[in-house]
């Protein structure tokens, strides 16, 4: 029985030294003075208990007027405005490389977040282009650093997409990077069975097995100058890869990436 009553004494005991610990610390604590808030009475007391106004008469004394009001709420200041933010101005020159207008783009998204900022920007064209707004059904356009090459676009004759200029497997039915492409949202809705197969599609054929539920390559819709610009980039965090790149250049047209 007593090493029961030893064994919970043990066990209670540091719990008691914290407690005593605690309740002598703040004990110890200085207690905040009283500081009582000063009453000032408007009158004076005089013999007889005769209250007198202390405020002196003038052309606002009169019946009332040496009452003065305690309590009386004063006009709260008024916030003050922040100054505003002084203007960062940023300098980016550039020079040509495969992935000179990626890193740009990705560099512009990134500033646009940043108030006050003033971005100048040496070497570089200013035209914007929302194209993929005017498609119809299907549109393609070329993609820049994918597939192994500075870019892979869609042959275009007479407005027509009529072949691939790419460095992997020309012979897909639609030879087209994921972010060449756009799709109408009426397509979409007319076309409920249509799926973007993530398994089940043999490796680099999930662009065209989704492609062939909603459209033909003759109904395709060229963009970006008859797909002869580079406007958007398959980029990576990642040198990139150029492995596929002709030793000579083999395409019809001369594109800058």
């Amino acid at each position: 029985m007593k090493s029961v009553l030893f064994s919970r004494f043990f066990i209670l005991l540091p719990w008691i030294l914290i407690v005593i610990i605690m309740l002598d610390v703040d004990t110890r604590r200085p207690a905040p003075p009283l500081t009582p808030r000063p009453y000032f009475s408007p009158y004076a007391v005089g013999r007889g208990g005769a209250r007198h106004s202390l405020r002196k008469g003038g052309p606002d004394s009169g019946p009332g007027c040496g009452l003065e009001k305690r309590n009386e709420s004063r006009p709260l200041p008024q916030p003050q405005h922040e100054p505003p933010l002084p203007t960062i101005y940023a300098i980016t020159p550039t020079y040509s490389r495969p992935v000179q207008k990626a890193e740009l783009t990705r560099l512009a998204n990134t500033f646009r977040q940043v108030a006050q900022l003033h971005w100048i920007l040496v070497e570089d064209a200013a035209a914007r282009s929302e194209l993929m707004r005017t498609t119809r059904k299907v549109s393609v356009w070329p993609v820049g650093l994918v597939g192994g090459r500075r870019y892979e676009r869609p042959l275009v004759e007479n407005g027509k997409v009529v072949g691939w200029y790419t460095g992997w497997r020309a012979d897909r039915p639609f030879a087209i990077d994921m972010a060449g492409f756009a799709v109408s949202l009426q397509v979409i809705l007319s076309n409920p069975k249509a799926v973007f197969k993530r398994r089940g599609s043999q490796p680099g054929m999930q662009e065209s097995d989704f492609l062939k539920q909603i459209t033909t390559v003759e109904e395709l819709e060229p963009k970006a100058n008859n797909c002869t610009k580079v406007l958007v980039w398959h980029t990576r965090t990642e040198k990139v890869n150029l492995a596929n790149e002709p030793k000579y250049h083999l395409d019809t047209v001369k594109i800058e990436v």
